[in-house]
């Protein structure tokens, strides 16, 4: 393989709990209470409008984007910055800048948002470039990975895509790449595998092993 795209939330970082905890001001702003982590924790990786619908279906425009301004507002004062680095995520990029390959993030936040958070983890140096939309919401990944492809200059063929979550694996097939699932992610097997995924990691140093090294 001659080039790797990572997604970021649930596959390089653990952002559970600075998402999880703007989705529940989002949705206590519109009206919806008392919802518990893991209900919360199902949705990240998911458009915030996708988030919102899920807990109340017949939300208005309106109150979609009143839901989205809240999310930002505490994501930008707060969210971003309860996040890590997975176990072995940093000695995976490591190791793929060494080998002269290319590692890009091909993500469905807003690509301000990634360059903040791959700054404030300090990974920016490991990586050849980072894909994501602009503040629309969607969930295709099918055309970020097109665009990272074309600026890293990269064969489909010679490409794999790590991700957690069935949008991951979604966009990898419909672009000719190989997804591989992160399996310590937020989106776990049988969601992974029902999108079309056949190749598995069961941590960080598990896909360095056996895709990188």
């Amino acid at each position: 393989m001659r080039g790797f795209l990572f997604d970021l939330d649930g596959t390089l970082t653990d952002s559970q709990a600075g998402i999880a905890q703007c989705y529940r001001a989002a949705l206590e702003a519109l009206g919806v209470m008392g919802l518990s982590d893991d209900a919360l924790r199902r949705q990240i990786g998911a458009p915030i409008p996708e988030v919102l619908r899920a807990f109340k279906a017949d939300f208005s425009d309106a109150e979609i984007a009143h839901g989205i301004a809240t999310y930002r507002a505490n994501y930008e004062r707060e969210g971003i910055f309860v996040n890590m680095l997975f176990p072995g995520v940093r000695e995976m990029l490591t190791l793929v800048r060494r080998s002269g390959r290319p590692a890009w993030i091909v993500t469905t936040k807003p690509q301000g948002f990634a360059e903040q958070v791959v700054d404030i983890l300090d990974i920016r140096g490991l990586l050849a470039g980072i894909v994501g939309p602009g503040l629309e919401e969607f969930g295709a990944k099918a055309p970020l990975i097109r665009r990272a492809l074309d600026g890293a200059g990269l064969d489909p063929d010679h490409a794999v895509m790590l991700g957690d979550r069935h949008y991951d694996v979604q966009g990898a097939l419909e672009t000719g790449v190989t997804p591989v699932g992160a399996l310590w992610g937020y989106g776990g097997h049988d969601e992974l595998h029902a999108a079309g995924c056949r190749a598995f990691a069961v941590s960080a140093a598990d896909f360095t092993e056996r895709f990188v090294t």
